[in-house]
């Protein structure tokens, strides 16, 4: 039953852990009936629930609308009266929730917003600018706070024209009320502040950030002009509360707790950074005001309370800012004001706190985290050194030695541990030369040595593997190693490999942490004295250490609370050390004898299976995960020597992952059908489907599995391994393929998933025999041109015409053509078409493919394109046939084609080597792996490692080969030299076909 009292049942009963799963799974099944998400926001709303009721209510809606608000396409997956009811009424009950629930549903206005406004919620800003009130600012947090959820999707977007036009479409309704509310609120708080009225004083505040915030919003793209008009009073506002200090707002005995004035000073030098590095020309006249202030207030937070960090942060990327301008450089050009700079603010914040070493011990991973550079966690040490790295470009030998003196009188204090750690820090942020990539330090300040400081004041602590040293100097020595590893050379850094392994042993989580980390990134290094590019380190180099750097990093995962899930789970850089060994060691990782080296790689592949079945509890660390299945792919990659090998594999590997899919562990499942795919693809040609793959097509072809978008390149990729391996388990009869044919017909109508729809289709007509097809057929053929007709992308129109130049091409290939394909080619793709509508291929070649095939920007696009061309040329259906009339169309463009690449190849100098620099494919692919993103989402991760090959009915003609290309198919067409159709050719294609013999 879908209603009030049901619905509040089931919410209530997902708040205990013993019924959460079957709540929540009750609460789906009733998600996509009419009036369910209206119910679920009335129960939101209600106060006579129990809180806990309306917050799982809030957080369930929060979901659903990420879930079912609109498909990739756009569509509305609710009820579309259901979607146009809650932009009706959500606002209004959003900003009467309590601040807990006011959070959770103004995300999902943002996430409605997203995709609707403002076309399809052209009211929504209207609405908000008639509920602004100049009196109750309770209210106005409310609506503030939703206006800020949908403005600052704007901060990270590229400029485009569309973009701008939302912006100004904002900007008419919104600017004028928004700066009538912030004089408003300067004028309350000022008369709090006098009446000493903490209460009222607060509220205009909260509302004082948010105003600070949606300033930046606004202006975060470029300066519209009417703040460029009221900037002086808007930034006299700013400045004010930058430079206000009252108790009334303030907790002197929190450390942690950050009131709303240190947010809002920090918001405030957020938006000024953004006015000096964009907008540097019309504030100028501002600047200076600004610099004296923040400088006096990074001396006044200067003290190590955690809640000032976030401030700290902001004035020193501000102060960082205005070093690049000229016109200031000359503030921090002498040394009177380097030594204040350094001794008042950048030794202050890069010294170690105690706040700081007691996350060290207590919480050493999230520590690894906020301290590595390129971190997403800000930090004191990471801005101050940032601020070092800038003042450098001012003066780089005045700095130099200014900061040298330091170094050395911190070095001096042999028995302070956190004097060297200061010296060590201070010294690395002034050896780097710009900022510190993942790549590591590129170049370095010439004025130091990098290595006679490791050798003087490092190597020692890096040796050293008793607690003789402390924990911190130690991570320090590796730190070092990892920031400069690119000034050391490969043999001092294949010296320090057993030492870092040696450190894998310690007892300290950050040390080992950090151990594994530098390893990861030694073998990740690529050599720079050459255009391949290749690894520093390879197989052979790596291949002593093998075992050790495995065993170790399997007792550190799998050790302490490794029944835990989100403990196991916690330590990413441990495995992703394992996997980047796995991908050196390549097949290095067997020994000398086959029968060993099968037991330690099963070992292995054992121990990652067994951390899956315990994680797949409570997946809890997406990059965990991925780089398990990642490693896991590895395995088989390189250990998959024989049929018999391939068949233990699956043998080992498919209970667990069926548990997986059994168990339904929704982050897991398309990394689960990706290695089910390659183990397929592994499989011995020929034999017979294991059993437990034919036990999987039903489930596959079922809407359920279909249901998250994540699972569908898995699904496709596992459908075609099954296809290709032994077809006849889909049966060929009438009727038996149309499940599969129905799965593709939902692939093909989806503007986000007609590149899967593709690829099953060429699987489907590549693996049954035509005549078991040939039913079918036409059906195929009205999808395509209707998806063509109603709702074509430029993306379908290329596929859709590599796809018909592909089938064009399979005679090319004898192999292909010995198979079961010798009635696939040219024909049978232009008589595909025109079983649709007769005639109907004509217009599709004049419309589409002849255009198109000159515009594809992916050269294997490109090869199949031309190819497809040229055997169009020499098919019945041109030659003799109904399309005659069209052929010296067809040759023309191809000589265009021809001459388009010919071009290409002298204008880029294109090899026609492989580009891998000699490497194994997957030493090269696992580097480039982006996992920026930190948690699960509907998004599909590929399994790097193992990602599947691209179908190539001509693989012996390389993509970039374009002499070869043009040789295949000037011999292809080569018969039409006494049709007459060549002298029919403009002079320039005769030019381009003229070496034909």
């Amino acid at each position: 039953m879908n209603n009030l009292e049901t619905i509040a049942q089931y919410l209530e009963s997902s708040l205990s852990p013993q019924h959460a799963k079957q709540a929540e799974s009750s609460l789906r099944s009733l998600e996509s009936q009419p009036g369910f998400s209206i119910n679920l926001l009335h129960i939101v709303a209600s106060s006579n629930l129990q809180a806990g009721v309306r917050l799982a209510a809030a957080l369930f809606f929060k979901n659903l609308i990420r879930r079912r608000w609109v498909n990739e396409d756009g569509e509305y997956l609710l009820p579309v009266e259901d979607c146009e009811h809650l932009k009706s009424e959500i606002l209004g009950i959003m900003i009467t929730l309590p601040s807990q629930l006011q959070i959770q549903i103004g995300e999902s206005i943002s996430i409605i917003a997203d995709s609707d406004f403002p076309h399809k919620w052209p009211g929504l800003v209207d609405e908000l600018v008639n509920k602004l009130s100049l009196d109750d600012f309770v209210l106005n947090k409310g609506i503030l706070l939703v206006a800020h959820s949908i403005f600052k999707r704007w901060r990270p977007l590229f400029r485009s024209d569309e973009l701008f036009l939302e912006i100004k479409l904002v900007l008419s309704k919104f600017a004028e009320p928004f700066m009538a509310l912030l004089v408003k609120s300067d004028e309350l708080i000022s008369q709090s502040l006098a009446n000493n009225d903490k209460a009222s004083l607060s509220i205009y505040m909260e509302c004082l950030l948010l105003l600070v915030q949606i300033y930046y919003d606004l202006n975060c793209q470029d300066i519209p002009e009417f703040f460029e008009d009221n900037m002086v009073s808007g930034m006299e506002i700013m400045h004010k509360y930058l430079s206000l200090e009252t108790t009334l707002l303030t907790d002197p005995d929190s450390d942690e707790d950050v009131d709303v004035l240190i947010k809002t000073k920090s918001a405030i030098i957020e938006l000024i950074s953004l006015y000096v590095t964009r907008y540097a020309d019309v504030f100028e006249p501002l600047i200076e005001n600004f610099i004296t202030t923040v400088w006096k207030l990074i001396n006044s937070y200067i003290t190590n309370q955690q809640k000032f960090d976030l401030l700290v942060v902001k004035s020193l990327s501000f102060l960082t800012s205005v070093t690049k301008m000229a016109k200031y450089q000359g503030m921090f050009n002498s040394s009177d004001s380097l030594k204040e700079i350094i001794e008042k603010i950048i030794l202050p914040n890069i010294y170690f706190r105690e706040v700081d070493e007691e996350m060290f011990e207590d919480d050493p991973i999230q520590f690894v985290r906020s301290d590595l550079e390129g971190s997403d966690f800000d930090s004191r040490r990471k801005s101050a050194t940032d601020f070092l790295r800038e003042l450098k470009e001012v003066n780089t030998e005045l700095l130099t030695n200014t900061v040298m003196h330091y170094v050395n009188q911190f070095l001096s204090s042999k028995d302070d541990w956190k004097h060297k750690d200061t010296a060590i820090f201070l010294f690395s942020s002034l050896a780097a030369k710009g900022s510190i990539t993942n790549a590591g330090v590129t170049s370095t300040n010439v004025l130091v040595d990098v290595v006679k400081f490791f050798s003087e004041n490092i190597a020692n602590d890096l040796v050293q593997t008793d607690n003789s040293i402390h924990a911190i100097l130690k991570a320090d020595a590796i730190k070092y190693i990892l920031t400069f590893r690119n000034q050391l050379t490969k043999a001092q850094l294949l010296d320090t490999l057993p030492l870092l392994i040696q450190h894998l042993k310690s007892s300290n989580p950050v040390v080992y942490t950090y151990s594994a980390i530098t390893i990861e990134k030694l073998l990740s290094m690529s050599s720079f004295s050459d255009a391949s590019h290749a690894p520093v380190f390879n197989k052979d180099d790596v291949q002593p250490f093998i075992h050790d750097l495995v065993t170790n990093l399997f007792a550190l995962i799998l050790s302490g609370n490794s029944s835990v899930p989100e403990k196991l789970a916690e330590n990413e850089f441990l495995v992703k050390c394992l996997m980047k060994v796995l991908n050196t060691a390549e097949n290095k990782l067997d020994s000398s004898s086959n029968e060993n080296d099968t037991k330690f790689r099963s070992t292995i592949i054992t121990q990652l299976l067994k951390i899956i079945e315990i994680t797949s509890k409570n997946p809890s660390n997406p990059k965990f995960s991925h780089y398990v299945f990642e490693s896991l792919g590895l395995l088989l990659k390189f250990g998959a020597h024989t049929d018999q090998i391939v068949g233990n594999y699956v043998d080992l590997i498919m209970p667990p992952l069926l548990e997986v899919l059994g168990n339904d562990v929704q982050e897991f499942i398309p990394y689960t059908f990706q290695i089910l795919a390659y183990l397929l693809e592994l499989y011995p040609s020929g034999h017979p489907l294991p059993g437990s793959y034919g036990h999987l097509i039903k489930p596959l072809l079922s809407p359920a599995a279909w249901e998250y978008r994540g699972n569908i390149p898995g699904i496709t990729r596992l459908l075609i391994a099954i296809l290709e391996q032994d077809p006849s388990v889909f049966g060929q009869n009438d009727n038996s393929l149309t499940p599969l044919l129905g799965v593709f017909q939902k692939l093909i109508a989806s503007k986000v998933n007609d590149v899967h729809g593709f690829e099953l289709l060429q699987a489907i007509i590549f693996s049954i025999p035509v005549s078991s097809l040939s039913h079918y057929l036409k059906d195929i053929a009205v999808l395509l041109l209707t998806r063509l007709k109603s709702s074509r992308t430029e993306k379908f129109v290329k596929k859709f015409v590599v796809f018909i130049c592909t089938l064009a091409c399979v005679p090319m290939n004898q192999d292909l053509s010995k198979k079961t394909h010798s009635l696939i080619n040219a024909d049978f793709a232009v008589d595909l078409i025109d079983s649709a509508q007769p005639g109907v291929f004509g217009q599709i070649l004049k419309s589409f493919i002849l255009p198109t095939s000159s515009s594809l920007a992916n050269l294997q696009d490109k090869k199949l394109a031309t190819f497809g061309l040229s055997q169009f040329a020499r098919s019945t259906a041109f030659t003799s046939g109904r399309y005659s009339d069209q052929l010296v169309a067809v040759v023309e463009q191809l000589a265009k084609n021809l001459s388009t690449l010919e071009g290409l190849q002298k204008n880029t100098n294109v090899a026609v080597a492989s580009s891998t620099g000699g490497q194994h494919p997957a030493a090269v692919a696992v580097d480039e792996l982006d996992l920026e993103s930190s948690s699960y989402g509907s998004q599909f991760s590929k399994i790097v490692s193992i990602q599947g090959k691209v179908f190539d009915p001509v693989p012996d003609v390389k993509s970039n080969d374009f002499a070869g290309i043009k040789r295949g198919c000037l011999g292809a067409i080569a018969q039409l030299g006494t049709s007459g159709v060549l002298e029919q050719l403009s002079g320039d294609a005769k030019q381009v076909l003229s070496s034909i013999n």
